[in-house]
């Protein structure tokens, strides 16, 4: 079995010289792809799913979790993210959308076996449109604690994309000695493509890995405005100042672990703050990340273990009810019957199996010594009362156990009557 992550191969469009790109995407499969190797997946049973194709993908058929942020993207570009390929598996877990969802797509969520959603937002917009979605936060969380050692060796202050107004208010110390990076990098449009290249796509992923690489072996203060740097460093261990202006529904859930400081509380930022303990929340989403994935692949295999096995017999599918309807002699103009004993199963395989075979027969009465109320829309009766009903009635008895009795107390009264036993049927006064 292969196993799917998303590939940052972002759209493109004439007009555009150069396409920013946010290092936080394959920062996102970096943690899918860690979490994978946590599982004993070798790196050779990874693939890549094309984040903008997902259902148009063509590649080997995989289980792929997908975690991603479906907004205004899909709106602006050419992109077919929605419902997956079949060859594609799709698992969706840490997603995040804000988007009206075409039928198809919305259908795949309902029917897929839960959303987890990266934010509380999209876990109230799915379940308000009969989603089955739950909260697991961004997958990011399940980074490594980094190792003291590595704590200790960190020296470094990194400022990644810091709002104006937090830098005009950050102490003149922390501004000295940071260092400015930026998760935001730009490639060149080559102008016949509606993608960005393959190759600066796995160059983006491989800048991902070393930004979280970096910020793990040096960094021992970290302020930013971004989700996927705030995110990661919240799972490593990483003193992190998470500050913007304003905080869009994506945010909500980290939230939770660490203050989301907004302009309006710019005054309050705590410069010092400590590395929080996250391993007890981090191993619940690691363990239904697996429990998914697993249960995913045991699915497929059992799948495949029926369609690989060819019968040795072929099976009539018809009920034996079904079976001995067809060798009924019953008459050929418009008659009207009775079926006694209507407790069991059969009797309504009975009525499924005269409407389809039989059409010229009317149901009038159910018999039976224990139920009440009615039968397929027919009132219930007790064997006592079948006096009541017309003599032309034929009475079907379809409850083994009244076979015996059935059979006395209808011989005696000359009625048209059959007996069904499995596939069996024996006949008396059809004419």
């Amino acid at each position: 079995m292969k196993y799917g992550y998303m590939f940052y191969q972002k759209p493109l469009k004439p007009q555009m010289k150069t396409r920013p790109v946010n290092l936080g995407d394959p920062i996102q499969s970096y943690a899918v792809k860690n979490l994978y190797r946590e599982m004993g997946i070798s790196e050779e049973d990874m693939v890549p799913v094309p984040r903008y194709d997902v259902a148009d993908y063509d590649g080997e058929e995989c289980v792929c979790v997908v975690n991603s942020a479906s907004n205004y993207e899909e709106l602006a570009y050419d992109s077919h993210f929605m419902p997956p390929s079949p060859k594609v598996h799709a698992i969706p877990m840490s997603l995040h959308l804000h988007r009206e969802l075409p039928k198809d797509e919305l259908e795949f969520y309902r029917t897929c076996g839960g959303v987890g959603c990266r934010d509380l937002f999209t876990v109230n917009y799915l379940r308000g449109l009969g989603v089955d979605a739950y909260l697991t936060g961004c997958l990011t969380l399940t980074l490594p604690k980094r190792t003291e050692e590595q704590a200790r060796a960190a020296d470094k202050i990194y400022l990644l994309d810091v709002p104006t107004d937090v830098m005009k208010i950050m102490p003149q110390e922390i501004k000295e000695e940071a260092v400015t990076l930026t998760n935001i990098l730009r490639f060149e449009n080559p102008g016949h493509s509606n993608r960005i290249s393959v190759e600066d796509a796995y160059e983006e992923h491989r800048k991902g890995e070393a930004r979280i690489a970096l910020l793990r072996d040096t960094a021992k203060l970290v302020i930013t405005s971004k989700l996927h740097v705030a995110s990661p460093c919240l799972a490593m261990g990483i003193p992190v100042i998470l500050a913007k202006n304003h905080f869009g529904d994506r945010f909500g859930f980290i939230d939770r672990f660490i203050p989301t400081y907004t302009s309006a509380h710019y005054s309050e930022i705590d410069w010092n703050p400590a590395p929080v303990d996250f391993e007890e929340e981090k191993a619940k989403i690691k363990q239904v990340f697996f429990e998914r994935v697993k249960a995913a692949v045991s699915r497929i295999e059992l799948e495949k273990m029926w369609e690989s096995k060819s019968p040795l017999y072929e099976i009539d599918y018809n009920t034996a009810t079904s079976i001995a309807v067809r060798k009924i002699p019953f008459p050929e103009s418009p008659f009207r019957y009775a079926v006694w004993g209507i407790v069991l199963s059969a009797a309504y395989y009975l009525d499924e199996a005269m409407k389809e075979y039989i059409p010229n027969g009317k149901l009038i009465a159910g018999i039976d010594i224990a139920a009440e109320g009615t039968y397929c829309g027919e009132k219930i009766i007790k064997p006592e009362d079948i006096h009541k009903i017309p003599e032309d009635v034929v009475i079907i008895v379809a409850a083994p156990s009244a076979k015996e009795a059935a059979k006395e107390m209808l011989l005696a009264s000359n009625r048209p009557f059959v007996l069904l036993k499995g596939t069996n049927v024996e006949c008396y006064h059809l004419s």
